[in-house]
């Protein structure tokens, strides 16, 4: 980052959510976003990218005058930008070769919104929870999504992106431009974040750390926003009512087998089955899935939907679980049903 880099970069240690303002396409803002993706080194983390302005390729050619050809353990971009393109060439980054081989592209259709670019954010999310290196994620930007958005819609998906970068020990970088919006949406966002990091021509980078004592501000809604994807079936012919907060659905779907397990009883429909059934569907479905990780055992899989995925579920309402007669009764949800064919047409095409 260029500036006072230290001072930056220390304020930021554990710091999980960052609130970036800067002036758009300045470079000031390349600078920072770079500087915050690679501090542990460019190959030493998991570099997840949200871009709602640039093609993914301009965000790859960022990262190519950044840091040359080097390759993050793990990237990825989730494409949310009108007029993107539907795959990055090498007329995009000559020199990246590596980077384009290894890189995942997710485009989001035409009617995407917050909720199912939060949802394409958590699926990477939960997915690089075990891996050693640490995630970071960057989100290109508010400013755009707030130009096509209602503010406390884009709020809600700040509040649940943030908390679930937290849960799963990610962090996170947001992009704003100050100069777009008046003093009190620039206000709004700030309390959201750990820290904000702004720079001003005259003065360099200041930053600004939330008060420990202090939680932060949720927004959270007890139901999904309007037109969200309670309804988000690739036609999108209505929207259900999502009993659900948008920060739940993103936990929800972000754990690969709770996905799974979510799936089959979708699939299943309602009724009550017996738990070793259940077992034996999930162990199914995830050996054919072939980016998932094939589980150790059937009993490493019935652990864990005992001791963490069927009692979370059974809270919100969605099934019930007896363990002393070890079977689970499903209860049809068409919103949550809908918002998982959603999901699955994402992971699996």
């Amino acid at each position: 980052m260029d500036g006072p880099s230290g001072q930056v970069d220390e304020a930021l240690d554990d710091a999980s959510s960052v609130l970036l303002l800067t002036p758009s396409a300045s470079d000031s803002d390349d600078n920072a976003c770079v500087g915050m993706l690679t501090i542990g080194g460019p190959s030493q983390a998991n570099v997840l990218s949200a871009t709602i302005v640039e093609p993914p390729g301009e965000r790859v050619a960022l990262w190519q005058r950044a840091v040359g050809d080097q390759s993050p353990n793990r990237g990825a971009i989730v494409a949310a930008c009108e007029g993107r393109k539907q795959a990055i060439t090498e007329d995009d980054a000559p020199d990246a070769s590596d980077l384009l081989t290894t890189l995942a592209v997710d485009i989001l259709p035409e009617n995407a919104e917050p909720i199912d670019l939060g949802m394409a954010l958590a699926r990477y999310l939960g997915a690089w929870e075990a891996e050693e290196e640490p995630t970071v994620l960057c989100l290109h930007t508010l400013t755009a999504l707030l130009d096509r958005f209602d503010r406390d819609v884009v709020i809600s998906m700040v509040s649940a992106l943030n908390d679930l970068c937290d849960s799963v020990g990610a962090t996170a970088h947001h992009h704003m431009d100050p100069s777009a919006h008046d003093d009190e949406i620039v206000a709004t966002f700030r309390p959201l974040y750990d820290a904000v990091v702004e720079h001003v021509p005259e003065d360099g980078w200041t930053v600004t750390r939330a008060p420990a004592d202090v939680d932060r501000p949720s927004f959270r809604q007890s139901t999904a926003p309007p037109g969200g994807t309670a309804g988000t079936d690739p036609a999108r012919p209505e929207t259900i009512p999502m009993p659900y907060a948008f920060d739940q659905m993103l936990e929800l779907i972000s754990v690969p087998r709770r996905r799974t397990l979510l799936y089959h009883l979708k699939d299943r429909g309602t009724g009550t089955l017996s738990l070793d059934d259940l077992v034996d569907a999930v162990v199914t479905r995830e050996r054919s899935i072939p980016a998932r990780e094939t589980p150790e055992s059937a009993d490493t899989v019935r652990v864990s939907l005992v001791h963490a995925h069927l009692p979370k579920l059974a809270d919100l309402g969605i099934l019930e679980f007896d363990p002393e007669d070890s079977t689970v009764r499903y209860h049809g949800n068409p919103a949550l049903e809908s918002f998982l064919r959603y999901v699955e047409t994402l992971e699996l095409g």
